[in-house]
């Protein structure tokens, strides 16, 4: 846990030296271009830095354990943060979305072009060394945490990318017969861009509002829990065994029913021993985990926490 907490705000800190340096090119380039597209590059950093000292102290928060206070510990926040950041996301692609539109409507848009072309590749190289390196980070602690911003990077060079190639047509277009659509240029790109990405933050959107609400559901995890309770527990001392689980970004949270026959020979020592085997198991896997194993021969406790049951 430790490690992954270290890996996790080098990160953080990472993205938001990140934001600094992108905010600073967008504005001042803008003010040369007077690009809107720029400005969106620009203003977006802002955001992400506040998010950024969220993200700090919600990865210091995750990594503690269960208490008295919070008998779930803290791992709500993490889906919450993740959340929250997607929906920033894609506020930001619906934004790009709008002002293309508008501009398609009203003339075009006009820019300093071969300005804004050196803008998009400075702003594009920026995004895609820093989601490499986010990339490298998080090879070894596979952190939600981490992965978002990654994303948000990417789609950030990709956006770059997408300006510097527009830019780099209406510079062509403006030296052969059809210049009068070079105002069109920049945002017919980003349009068509900014779609292409837009599944990537619902995707993030989608999976951590499902966490929220309790609807997520894996089905590595969940074949992997069966696999190991019918493995263990000897067919003729069960009847069957019904299970639940909540996953909190890294956070798993398992609980299991077992029905027991009436007059199996099965004693507390071996419910012990079962829960600490099945614990260590999963826990091999799953770094941030917690199980709670309830044995019982009525089958109505075993089928009531995840059924009606009279």
């Amino acid at each position: 846990m430790q490690k992954t907490l270290e890996v996790e705000k080098k990160a953080i800190k990472l993205v938001m030296i990140g934001d600094v340096l992108m905010a600073v090119l967008g504005l001042s380039f803008f003010y040369l271009t007077h690009s809107q597209a720029i400005l969106m590059d620009g203003l977006y950093p802002f955001i992400d830095m506040v998010a950024g000292l969220m993200t700090l102290r919600v990865a210091t928060l995750i990594s503690k354990q269960a208490n008295q206070n919070e008998p779930f510990g803290y791992a709500i926040y993490e889906p919450l943060l993740n959340f929250i950041k997607g929906i920033m996301v894609v506020v930001v692609i619906i934004f790009a979305i709008y002002a293309s539109i508008h501009a398609l409507l009203n003339g075009g848009r006009h820019v300093v072009a071969d300005i804004a072309v050196f803008y998009a590749v400075v702003a594009s190289l920026l995004g895609f060394v820093l989601s490499y390196f986010l990339h490298r980070m998080n090879r070894s602690v596979n952190s939600a945490l981490i992965d978002v911003d990654l994303q948000g990077w990417l789609i950030g060079g990709v956006l770059s990318l997408a300006v510097g190639i527009s830019f780099g047509f209406s510079m062509w277009l403006s030296h052969t017969d059809y210049k009068q659509w070079v105002p069109y240029t920049d945002p017919v790109v980003i349009l068509v861009l900014v779609m292409l990405m837009l599944p990537m933050p619902l995707k993030v959107v989608k999976q951590n509002g499902l966490q929220l609400i309790g609807r997520f559901e894996n089905a590595e995890i969940s074949e992997e829990i069966e696999e190991l309770v019918r493995n263990e527990l000897k067919e003729d001392r069960f009847i069957g065994f019904e299970k639940r689980y909540f996953q909190f970004g890294r956070s798993i949270y398992v609980q299991l029913y077992i029905q027991m026959k009436p007059d199996a020979d099965f004693n507390l020592q071996e419910a012990d021993l079962f829960r600490t085997h099945l614990y260590h198991k999963l826990k091999q896997r799953y770094e941030y985990l917690a199980v709670d194993v309830i044995f019982t021969a009525d089958p109505v406790w075993a089928k009531r926490p995840v059924e009606d049951a009279d």
